[in-house]
């Protein structure tokens, strides 16, 4: 059976009996399986870049809405790594490109990983911290 075939009995579906929907539903499904294991294998290989790992972050953020508490949990640690590992190489990266070796490059670079909002906040909080610290003296 063709593509074409397949799609003109889903369309033909709803008006069929009731007693005959499951023996079709299950012809159309089995044809679909068919149909895809015949389909060129490589073609799919190719459109994928097997040379790069797939958005892991993103893959464990969908799956643990799904997890018990456990699982959550190691989830979280996974994610937790994940990010700190691309957080690593965001600073390594940023000290290449400004070679930046003061003290200051470290501030200097999670000032850069803030919003405007959060480093406009932040700027805020370290004058006020400052002028109570010139209060003190």
């Amino acid at each position: 059976m063709q593509n074409r075939q397949v799609n003109m009995l889903k369309a033909a579906m709803p008006y069929t009996a009731p007693r005959l929907r499951k023996p079709m539903q299950i012809l159309i499904q089995a044809e679909e399986l068919a149909l895809y294991m015949q389909k060129d294998e490589e073609e799919e290989i190719r459109a994928c870049n097997l040379e790069t790992v797939g958005d892991v972050e993103g893959m464990m953020e969908s799956v643990r809405q799904y997890c018990n508490e456990p699982e959550q949990e190691t989830v979280n640690m996974i994610l937790n790594f994940i990010r700190a590992q691309n957080f690593y190489r965001r600073y390594r990266n940023y000290m290449q490109a400004y070679k930046n070796n003061s003290e200051s490059g470290m501030m200097d670079f999670l000032m850069s990983q803030l919003s405007p909002e959060q480093q406009n906040m932040f700027s805020r909080m370290n004058n006020i911290k400052n002028n109570e610290q010139g209060d003190a003296v």
